[in-house]
């Protein structure tokens, strides 16, 4: 089924059913069908497939985006405002496909349409609106058209107990492996308080597409800033006869990818070409912007230092807005002052940690109104107050755009350098202080060291710009070190008695945070700060709290329910079935403290399905013991991008296996096993001491980033790691 809810559109709108444009709603999707099947393209007209495309499952003989922005003032009387002028915006973005059916796979995902019809969001006299209007043909081998009746056929979709409408679904009658299907989605938008939703035309697709073209019409009131990266084409800019800003691109035979998510190690806005546009309504009063935002015209290719402004002028707007931390303040400030009192004798660096510990701890959990950038600029303010030196940072992912192909604030995160060498960023996972995220690390930094800020002055800050480097951890910084005990059940030697810790650091810890109970790291942190109340007497002390304990208690018995299925899940992922039994879990440590900095977890559980009977003997598929690993398929072999690991890394597997008496073992000769490259490698090694069998094997990723040509490098890798999963041992009766 085709999903054409635009994503970035629900991003901007609380949708809810709404009556708005009810009146007129089929005449204008009449007129709209009307207007789009009469577009002068030749290319939706060619309904010949060329040679070569036949055993694809769909193809995108022709696709074009026609996308119009428009602004107006508009004069109304407001009591509270006393006349107001504001810049409404209107907007239409037609997407319009010509999809070859070519097997069943393909038929199941075009044979329905599902659509948002109308939303609005509303304010104070204010309103935001959406509506979506689609259509569809058919068009069968023969030649012969026949349209798709929406306003007839859509049935409305609801959910919950009131029957709520979400959206609308429509079946594409007659649609048959063969036929053509040529379908639209019209987005049209009234906006008052939001820009337009950012676009992204990316220039690759699932199914191969033959032609992609865009026409885009902006007001010249409006701004429009884009880039072009990857190898996307270059935009061609005229004006028309209103004087509006005209922008056209095409393409043909684009890049064909596999689905996003079912890819693994990519970036996509490193490797993808793809065009990003930002159309901005910065005439507008009502439209929250940085006063260093552009005046209207078009921008190509805007310079980092643009958007890193905006950056500084938002964090200039948070320094004013520290009122609202009296509570927290107090708590953070009576927690620093306690340590420091105990501890008198603190370096810069181990202050800087406390400062951080200490905040990131009493930070409230609505980060709705207590966000990241907040969180950044109170943190900077108490460095300041206690002497530690410290400079704002900006920073890309390593997962998102690349410092000079930014095309806007968004892309930039915030952060604090200390003592010239460590960074602090909001509180994300359960990291500890000071340890870098690994979508940050390898990236070119942009430093400040604040003199003052100017809220209302073009850059927000002054202060003293700078460079920095941010490191890139090695495999023996990301390592997970499982050791793993395993012995036969008395009663039931197909069954396994086995205890697994797991003992991980680095980026190999954010596997296991799905497991971590708020509790824990609650538990973790007041230890740290030296805080004597535990979270309950905390809880028991503050009559605004006081009053919820049940509830509390309540919520909690039910974490920790959920905590034992999610390990279950996780014990099923590795071994790719569910264990007879989990006998016991816990945790040593969260890995969020610098004294602690590895997340500590043992589980005990049972599990049949590694031994099988041979007769008298058994067979121990040993190579599940170290869990399910990548396995290579068609699509990595066929793979047509660079890929980006999250870091280098270290699998660790320690394996100790008790021999059940009455029992001798063969098949070891076939454990060893040794392959490295320049990118990592597999290594494997066994020794038998009495009746126990110890099997050592390690799986190395030495880069975090493989270029295309040396992909086989890690496909090797992950080759030699599965030949040792198919090994099996046999346990010989004696």
């Amino acid at each position: 089924m085709i999903k054409k809810v635009s994503s970035t559109v629900l991003l901007f709108f609380l949708l809810f059913s709404t009556g708005a444009f009810a009146d007129d709603l089929q005449a204008r999707a009449k007129s709209i069908r009307e207007i789009v099947w009469a577009w002068d393209k030749p290319e939706f007209e060619n309904y010949e497939l060329p040679a070569g495309y036949e055993n694809e499952s769909a193809i995108i003989l022709a696709r074009h985006q026609h996308i119009e922005a428009t602004s107006k003032n508009r004069f109304r009387i407001n009591a509270l405002l006393f006349g107001d002028i504001n810049r409404e915006l209107y907007y239409t973005n037609i997407d319009r496909q010509l999809v070859k059916i070519n097997d069943l796979s393909a038929l199941t995902e075009f044979s329905e349409l599902s659509f948002r019809e109308e939303a609005k969001l509303s304010g104070y006299l204010r309103s935001n609106k959406l509506r979506t209007i689609v259509g569809a043909r058919v068009i069968k081998p023969d030649g012969s058209v026949t349209e798709v009746a929406i306003d007839e056929e859509a049935v409305n979709v609801t959910e919950g107990k009131k029957d709520k409408k979400v959206e609308k679904k429509v079946a594409i009658p007659g649609l048959q492996v063969g036929d053509i299907l040529d379908y639209f989605v019209c987005d049209e938008m009234e906006l008052e308080t939001y820009n337009v939703p950012p676009e992204i035309f990316a220039f690759f697709g699932q199914y191969p597409i033959l032609k992609y073209s865009i026409h885009c019409e902006f007001g010249n009131k409006l701004t429009v800033e884009y880039r072009s990266v990857n190898g996307a084409p270059e935009m061609k800019l005229s004006t028309d006869a209103d004087n509006n800003y005209v922008l056209d691109a095409e393409a043909e035979n684009l890049m064909k990818i596999f689905p996003l998510d079912e890819t693994r190690w990519i970036s996509p806005y490193r490797s993808l070409p793809m065009i990003r546009m930002y159309v901005l309504n910065n005439a507008s009063k009502l439209i929250f912007k940085s006063p260093n935002a552009r005046k209207a015209g078009v921008y190509e290719n805007l310079p980092y230092d643009e958007y890193q402004n905006d950056s500084k002028t938002f964090l200039a707007a948070q320094e004013k807005q520290m009122f609202w931390m009296k509570d927290t303040d107090k708590k953070v400030k009576k927690t620093i002052s306690e340590y420091i009192e105990k501890h008198p004798s603190m370096t810069d660096d181990e202050q800087a940690i406390l400062v951080y510990d200490a905040l990131r701890f009493h930070w409230p959990g609505n980060y709705a109104n207590y966000p990241g950038l907040k969180f950044v600029v109170r943190l900077q303010q108490l460095f300041k107050e206690h002497d530690i030196p410290h400079k704002f940072l900006f920073v890309t992912s390593r997962f998102g755009p690349g410092k000079e192909e930014v095309v806007t604030d968004d892309d930039i995160i915030t952060g604090l350098l200390a003592n010239d060498h460590q960074l602090f960023f909001f509180r994300n996972g359960y990291r500890y202080a000071g340890e870098i995220p690994a979508v940050y690390q390898g990236e070119a930094v942009s430093t400040m060291e604040v003199v003052k800020y100017a809220a209302n002055k073009k850059y927000g800050m002054e202060g003293n710009a700078g460079h920095y480097e941010i490191p890139e951890s090695k495999s023996d910084d990301n390592i997970l070190n499982a050791s793993i005990e395993v012995s036969f059940s008395g009663d039931n030697p197909l069954r396994l008695d086995i205890k697994r810790n797991l003992r991980s650091t680095g980026s190999m810890k954010e596997d296991y945070w799905p497991l971590v109970m708020y509790e824990d790291w609650d538990k973790e942190m007041r230890e740290k700060l030296g805080i004597g109340q535990t979270l309950m007497e905390e809880l028991q002390e503050d009559k605004s709290t006081r009053k919820y304990i049940d509830e509390y208690l309540s919520a909690l018995e039910e974490r920790k329910k959920n905590q034992k299925e999610t390990v279950e899940l996780e014990l099923t992922g590795y071994y790719g079935q569910k264990p007879d039994e989990i006998t016991d879990y816990s945790f040593s440590a969260t890995g969020t403290t610098v004294d602690s900095p590895a997340l500590d977890y043992t589980v005990t559980y049972t599990m049949e399905g590694l031994v099988k009977n041979a007769g008298e003997n058994l067979i121990l598929e040993i190579g599940r013991l170290i869990g399910q690993q990548w396995e290579p398929d068609e699509r990595d072999e066929k793979r047509n991008m660079d890929a980006y690991l999250p870091t280098a890394i270290r699998l660790n597997y320690h394996i100790g296996i008790e021999i059940p008496e009455g029992y001798a073992v063969e098949g070891l000769e076939a454990l060893s096993s040794e392959y490295s490259n320049d990118y990592g490698g597999f290594h494997l090694d066994y020794k038998l001491e009495g009746n126990k069998l110890f099997v050592s094997a390690s799986k190395i990723y030495e880069k975090p980033y493989i270029s295309l040509d040396k992909w086989n490098e890690i496909v090797l890798i992950a080759k030699k790691t599965n030949d040792f999963q198919a090994k099996t041992i046999i346990l010989k009766k004696i």
